[in-house]
């Protein structure tokens, strides 16, 4: 039968040949990252001028005094119906078509540079306006109004 073990000998590394190991494990590091590295500094420096990264540094120093500072402001009575809207209002953020709300902006953007350029007319006769309905962009633009009183007013 076999001995139990009742002593165990350890492997020491020499604390020298761990600080090596561990220099040439970070200097390797730093070379496969360099390109990461310097635009972190780069970061810090940009941080650094802007009294941004002051600022960073005593916000993480004094959290929970700020949190509770931050806190006790948004429990104030002027935001309860911001809190209370906000979810509602990210989920309509989220259903939106950007792209055409891009597009329609666009063109009511286009439409406002044109009124303000536009020359102060006396009065607009009907005929004017049966005459202005040959005008395609005037047609589109009017369609388009239509169109949208139409789908506004759908259930």
């Amino acid at each position: 039968m076999a001995e139990k073990i009742s002593h165990i000998k350890r492997v020491e590394v020499p604390e020298e040949s761990l600080h090596e190991q561990n220099l040439s494990e970070v200097a390797k590091a730093v070379s496969d990252n360099k390109d990461a590295i310097l635009k972190g500094i780069g970061l810090l420096d940009t941080l650094n001028q802007s009294g941004t990264l002051d600022m960073i540094d005593a916000l993480v120093k004094h959290r929970e005094q700020a949190l509770g500072n931050v806190m006790r402001e948004i429990n104030q009575p002027q935001y309860a119906t911001i809190l209370e809207n906000l979810p509602r209002l990210l989920f309509l953020l989220g259903e939106l078509d950007l792209e055409e709300i891009e597009q329609f902006t666009t063109r009511l953007q286009h439409g406002v540079k044109e009124a303000a350029a536009a020359e102060d007319a006396d009065k607009t006769s009907y005929m004017d306006l049966i005459k202005a309905l040959k005008n395609p962009e005037i047609n589109r633009s009017i369609t388009m109004l239509l169109e949208f009183l139409r789908g506004m007013g759908r259930e």
